[in-house]
């Protein structure tokens, strides 16, 4: 698997890389830290979260590559992504889309930033990055 993050998304992300942080790509089952109870709409959610990288959370236990850096993702989910994923920026609604050639994963990815520096931050539990 490999994720490509566009110009655009890059630049909406730049505030969120630190060589001090991991990402994780969350696909919300109410499984993990990041998922108080799932996703009863049978809609797909899907979250990119920023954590400190000295942190460890278990079940984030497999990863891939992205022109970002190393994207850690729960192991089981695997077959909610696809071999290759880009992220872009929609300017004028002002959302992520996560889309493979087969079409979107989800047409918001939420960003969540729990580092140290990013909980300093005032956000929204449920965050788009405005």
């Amino acid at each position: 698997m490999y994720l490509t993050f566009t110009d655009e998304a890059n630049q909406r992300l730049a505030r969120y890389l630190a060589p001090y942080k991991k990402m994780l790509l969350d696909y919300d089952d109410g499984v993990g830290p990041f998922s108080a109870l799932g996703n009863c709409s049978l809609d797909d959610n899907f979250k990119l979260i920023f954590v400190d990288k000295d942190k460890d959370f278990k079940d984030f236990d497999a990863n891939f590559n992205s022109n970002l850096g190393t994207i850690f993702y729960k192991g089981y989910t695997k077959p909610q992504f696809d071999d290759e994923m880009t992220v872009t920026f929609n300017q004028s609604s002002f959302t992520m889309p996560l889309k493979s050639p087969h079409g979107f994963l989800t047409d918001d990815l939420e960003i969540l930033d729990v580092s140290a520096d990013g909980l300093d931050q005032p956000q929204m539990m449920k965050a788009h990055d405005c």
